[in-house]
Formats: C-alpha cells, structure tokens, sequence
C-alpha cells in the first residue's frame, strides 16, 4: 500500500509504500517527482505498531536505518535517509493491510 507524504526539509512530495516482506514489512521512500527511490529497509511489524499505538515522545529507532516519530497525528518517518511525514491515520491503515 503506498501513501503520500511531504518532506519535512524540502517540502518536496513523497511516497511511502509498506509491503509484506515475510513475518516483516518493507517500508520505502520514493520521491514523487522523479519516481526515484530514495530508502529501503525492512522492519519488524511489532516494532512499528507498538510506536504508533504508543507514542511515545521524541524519534524512535524500529530497525536499522529507520526512525519513526508520533507528532499528533503526523508521523516524521525517516528511512535510510529518506525522510517523509505522513498521516499517523494512513500510516496504520497502511500497516494494517500488511499485518496478518
């Protein structure tokens, strides 16, 4: 499932795609403009749920390369750099559908 986001440093429009990736996720940054994948990482389900039901205060680390931070209802993802904010409420309906 991809979602749409914006950079927070550049304002530049963003994708974020969450696929299975066996008993994980594949969480992936592309620049909407260019089509240009810019990060990929696979992280564990548990890790990423747990965040966002949570919340808890400042940027949590779920896997190598990715960090995730609950604003309200905005989610500051950075992924291998590739760094995107997405609605917290399409995030977990993006979670969601990749969760068995």
């Amino acid at each position: 499932m991809t979602i749409d986001g914006v950079s927070q440093s550049t304002g530049a429009d963003r994708v974020v795609a969450i696929e299975t990736a066996g008993e994980h996720m594949s969480v992936a940054g592309t620049d909407r403009s260019g089509g240009v994948e810019m990060g990929r990482a696979v992280v564990p389900a548990d890790a990423l749920v747990t965040v966002l039901s949570d919340k808890p205060a400042g940027a949590q680390t779920v896997a190598e390369g990715v960090t995730v931070e609950v604003r309200r209802n905005e989610v500051w993802l950075v992924v291998r750099g590739a760094e995107a904010a997405v609605g917290l409420d399409d995030l977990m309906d993006a979670v969601g559908s990749v969760v068995q």
